[in-house]
């Protein structure tokens, strides 16, 4: 812990290490970083495109999804990453509401 300026939580993720700075009530900060072994990684396509996504890896286990076309059904394939590799992908299909907005709905979480 160290004594900073107090600032808002903060999260970082640059594809290998999480970190994250806290700041504390007594004005210091908790500063913590580490290598997840397992991750997901997240691709999404229009129903009926052929091409996934390049997608994005997070070591988060839900997210939002945003700038998609207003009332349009998508997929999104969701599969683990660890050291050996991708698993198999869990598969959702969902429908956008008015404004493009998806919601945070990924099946992360195994059965």
């Amino acid at each position: 812990m160290s004594q900073r300026q107090r600032t808002g939580p903060q999260i970082k993720w640059d594809g290998r290490e999480f970190f994250v700075t806290l700041p504390l009530e007594n004005g210091k900060v908790l500063d913590a970083k580490w290598n997840p072994s397992l991750t997901y990684v997240v691709r999404v396509r229009e129903v009926g495109e052929e091409e996934w996504s390049m997608g994005f890896e997070t070591p988060l286990t839900s997210c939002t999804v945003v700038d998609l076309k207003p009332d349009t059904e998508y997929e999104m394939q969701v599969r683990a990453k660890n050291a050996a590799g991708e698993g198999e992908p869990a598969i959702l299909k969902a429908r956008t509401g008015p404004k493009g907005e998806l919601g945070n709905i990924l099946p992360f979480r195994g059965k």
